[in-house]
């Protein structure tokens, strides 16, 4: 069997790093990014780990706990561009990459150390290299012989100086290091169970027999073990796939239980939302819609379209009344969003017989995108009903 030879590139920090891309005045201070005065902690710099903060820990708490930490407001557009500016140049030096979140890609290696005449470790290197110089953005690469392998290797990479490498000779030493709830696809309950069974490691695990593995946790556990003992099960997905949703959520200025304000926020969200699925090229079959309270509980709603459609307009009509449902007037708001899911590619989506086809797409959302794009965000501001 062909040998392959995986990285898992990951971006340091991305939030923090892309507002120190911008701000160079950040580097080497303790720097959070959070979603806002109402929100929570989404993103740390070394500094600020170092200093005690907590991934997700409320923005009062943290800033009363850590006041000498910097803190910024996520700004996801500009998030999104340092992402698409990284993979352009992953792909540069890389033909086959998949991008698997906005700061993460697997990147196949398997035989470009010939290409580029050096080995493995200098290619991460030069990967390395490149994208800093040309993005600011910082990344640790882990190589190995399957994604979860490359995925553990990342990790580490982290605290190594950016590159890590498991030789297919090393897998054993590394899965015996490994902690079983470090492996990513291992929940918490299976790993509670696991240790009743005395599994504590990833090594543990892989030396259970096939068909224990396949009773608890079925083909997807033997999928596991099988790319934790070096083989390339799980391939590379390069073509580009359609998310399995798009939200758009903020905190609120302050917290609130104005019905009105509440509404509007929502429509604010769907067209965000629908303009992210229509640059997607995509349609969503579901729409809801969310609100957070002061106290972190959580409200939904959603309905079923009677077409695809990616038109916020049509979308809206029925979508806002479900509002109704989970607004309570005496409750004090700290967020809300929407929640576009079953999305569909607009070039595969087959309407039933009985379908309002003007119902899909809106002439009025691509004029509207054009604006934006032209004039900026919120050069128009809609009035609703």
């Amino acid at each position: 069997m062909k040998e392959h030879v995986i990285a898992l590139v990951d971006c340091d920090s991305f939030f923090v790093s892309c507002e120190r891309a911008v701000d160079r005045t950040l580097c080497g201070k303790a720097v959070c990014v959070v979603t806002g005065e109402n929100g929570c902690v989404v993103s740390r710099s070394a500094e600020a780990k170092r200093a005690g903060v907590k991934m997700g820990m409320p923005m009062f708490m943290a800033k009363k706990e850590f006041p000498a930490v910097i803190y910024k407001n996520a700004r996801h557009e500009l998030y999104r561009s340092f992402s698409h500016k990284v993979m352009s140049c992953l792909r540069g030096l890389v033909p086959d990459v998949e991008v698997v979140s906005v700061d993460e890609a697997y990147a196949d290696l398997t035989s470009l150390d010939k290409v580029y005449k050096t080995d493995y470790a200098e290619l991460a290197a030069r990967i390395r290299g490149k994208i800093l110089k040309e993005t600011s953005i910082p990344v640790s690469v882990g190589i190995a012989p399957s994604k979860l392998l490359a995925k553990l290797a990342s990790d580490k990479a982290k605290t190594t100086g950016g590159v890590f490498l498991i030789e297919p000779s090393g897998v054993e030493k590394i899965l015996r290091e490994t902690d079983i709830t470090d492996v990513s696809g291992i929940g918490r309950s299976h790993a509670k169970h696991m240790a009743y069974s005395g599994v504590f490691t990833a090594w543990d695990f892989v030396s259970r027999p096939d068909p224990v593995i396949r009773k608890q946790m079925g083909i997807i556990g033997l999928d596991l073990k099988y790319e934790l003992l070096g083989f390339y099960m799980r391939r590379l997905e390069t073509a580009p796939a359609l998310p399995q949703s798009v939200q758009d959520t903020s905190v609120l200025p302050a917290f609130s239980n104005d019905r009105e304000l509440l509404k509007a926020q929502l429509h604010y969200h769907l067209h965000r939302a629908c303009r992210r699925m229509r640059k997607d090229g995509c349609f969503c079959t579901v729409a809801g819609i969310m609100l957070r309270t002061k106290d972190f509980m959580v409200f939904s709603e959603k309905t079923k379209l009677p077409a695809a459609s990616d038109a916020e307009l049509e979308i809206g009509r029925l979508v806002m009344p479900l509002l109704a449902k989970i607004y309570r007037p005496g409750v004090l708001y700290r967020s809300s969003g929407v929640i576009l899911s079953g999305l569909v590619s607009q070039n595969s989506y087959q309407p039933e017989l009985f379908d309002r086809l003007s119902f899909k797409s809106s002439p009025l959302s691509a004029a509207w995108d054009e604006l934006e794009d032209k004039f900026g965000k919120n050069v128009i501001k809609s009035g609703w009903m």
